[in-house]
């Protein structure tokens, strides 16, 4: 009777982690975090997860529209250097163009990516292309 007693309590125990494991794995999933070096107040910042729909890039600005995950459409017009991007998460290259382009201003099809925008610095943009992955 006390082994029965024992398991039935490590039972309890375990559901109850699980459960707690569970419901702060959504709370963390409300939110994306930013990068790390992404220097923007989170009360300034916001960002946007999809797909590219529209793009297009000249020597220093491109802009696009993307279909987000969460069912808008958002569309920016920006400035920008290669420390403006990343990919999956890494830092990009001249060379990575090759992984988001077919060629110069032409975005490869299914291409998405995250963007990190802060609204109290219109310069202050980042882009992580999600090349060949599922968000």
């Amino acid at each position: 009777m006390t082994f029965l007693k024992w398991t039935m309590s490590s039972m309890h125990i375990a559901i109850l982690l699980l459960g707690l494991c569970i419901s702060f794995s959504l709370v963390a999933g409300g939110r994306l975090r930013p990068p790390a070096d992404f220097a923007c107040e989170p009360n300034h910042m916001t960002s946007w997860t999809g797909l590219l729909v529209f793009y297009w890039r000249e020597a220093s600005q491109l802009g696009f529209t993307i279909d987000t995950d969460d069912g808008t459409q958002e569309s920016l017009i920006t400035a920008y250097s290669l420390d403006n991007f990343l990919i999956n998460g890494e830092h990009f290259t001249y060379g990575d163009w090759s992984k988001v382009e077919s060629e110069v201003g032409l975005l490869k099809p299914m291409t998405r990516a995250r963007v990190w925008l802060c609204d109290n610095d219109g310069n202050a943009t980042l882009i992580d292309w999600q090349v060949g992955i599922f968000l």
